[in-house]
């Protein structure tokens, strides 16, 4: 027989021993599978990793800004809830916290710090801002006050959005504006975010400016009613006994503070 010029390929003695092993089987599958796969496997690890460094860097980042809001907010408030003292009595010899000698110098400092607060930082501190800036620019500027809680009523973001049309209600009325005040009193009449009591409380007058009894009567007795369900006084009753003390009578008994429940 001739030879072969082929030699047959050397087979390792590992090889001998393990190729009927399954688990070394398994382990070269397995390296083979990783290996493949591998460079995905990073990508996927990479893309994971780089979204909780966004996520984590933004959550420090919405935090930051957050902080950074309400101190702005609390310095514009204390501006807006500082007192105006009176320059012909004494100073107090240890004044607690800021206050003003000019009103006009105090409202017009309220009302560019929370503008600038609602510039600065959208949002909530952004509808808070144009509120308290609305309700200081009464003071100084009424169309520009008016015009800043309109906006802050278009956010829809209650309470704040609510409270800013009853101060638009109460400019109007101040302003004579009897009809407008009663359109914007009357949208409040449903609302969960503004006390019913007041709505009707500044129907009433409204009503009474353009001489509408009977609307100005009803809108007073659900004022007082409610008023004495919640075991309170206010000026409601009195309205009411003035232009229908008949109608003192049929208003549910006052409740006694304390005794709510009690039966």
């Amino acid at each position: 027989m001739a030879r072969t010029s082929r030699k047959r390929e050397r087979i390792r003695v590992k090889e001998m021993k393990f190729r009927n092993d399954p688990m070394v089987r398994l382990y070269e599958k397995t390296q083979d599978w990783l290996q493949e796969r591998g460079r995905p496997a990073v990508i996927i690890a990479a893309v994971v990793a780089g979204l909780i460094v966004l996520y984590t860097a933004g959550y420090y980042f919405f935090e930051y800004r957050e902080s950074k809001a309400a101190a702005a907010f609390a310095e514009a408030f204390e501006k807006y809830r500082a007192p105006v003292l009176d320059t012909t009595t004494p100073t107090p010899p240890n004044p607690v916290g800021k206050s003003y000698t000019d009103e006009k110098i105090k409202w017009q400092e309220s009302s560019d710090a929370f503008e600038k607060l609602a510039n600065e930082y959208p949002g909530y501190y952004g509808t808070i801002g144009r509120y308290y800036a609305g309700l200081s620019y009464l003071h100084l500027d009424r169309d520009r006050g008016v015009q800043l809680l309109q906006q802050a009523a278009d956010k829809n973001e209650q309470p704040t959005s609510d409270l800013a049309r009853l101060a638009i209600a109460e400019s109007h009325l101040a302003s004579n504006d009897a009809e407008k005040a009663i359109s914007v009193f009357e949208s409040l009449l449903n609302s969960s975010h503004v006390p019913g009591p007041s709505v009707q409380m500044g129907l009433g007058r409204a009503y009474e400016k353009i001489e509408n009894t009977e609307k100005a009567v009803a809108a007073y007795f659900e004022a007082a009613k409610a008023e004495r369900e919640a075991g309170v006084s206010g000026d409601a009753e009195k309205r009411l006994s003035a232009l229908a003390p008949d109608r003192i009578k049929d208003l549910p008994p006052p409740i006694t503070p304390g005794v709510r429940g009690i039966r």
